[in-house]
């Protein structure tokens, strides 16, 4: 997943860990914890280093996580999906890219909302999306 959100949407990698059989990290092996920066702010904790973050733990290996998370179940879940605000100009853009990727992006309109949007899914099945300002030429 952390390389789908790297390559997809371009989220750079902060820190990933490796905590599999104990506290301290383990040297060797596939990360069970992944941070990547969605937006860098200009807020009290960005200022200290604490991006926008998408946080990624394999709840089977992660020693923190494993036993104690519930993981998202859609039959008691509120949760739709996540959007990412995106530059009206590069909306194409990501829409070949996404097309490229074979993700298959669905195309929605927001007239209410003067907004455009573009969706899609991970790996993992969970729905993503792009929107923006739809603009005099959009």
């Amino acid at each position: 997943m952390r390389d789908f959100y790297r390559t997809v949407l371009g989220f750079e990698l902060l820190n990933e860990a490796r905590h599999e059989t104990g506290l301290e990290p383990d040297t060797e092996g596939k990360p069970t914890i992944a941070f990547l920066t969605v937006k860098q702010l200009d807020t009290p904790l960005g200022r200290h280093g604490h991006p926008l973050l998408l946080a990624l733990i394999d709840f089977r290996r992660h020693i923190f996580a494993r036993g104690t998370f519930l993981g998202h179940e859609p039959t008691q879940s509120t949760l739709n999906h996540l959007a990412f605000e995106i530059p009206p100009d590069s909306y194409e853009a990501h829409k070949q890219r996404l097309e490229v990727f074979r993700l298959n992006p669905r195309e929605v309109k927001f007239p209410t909302m003067a907004a455009r949007a573009l969706f899609f899914h991970d790996p993992e099945g969970n729905e993503l999306e792009l929107i923006c300002h739809a603009s005099s030429d959009g």
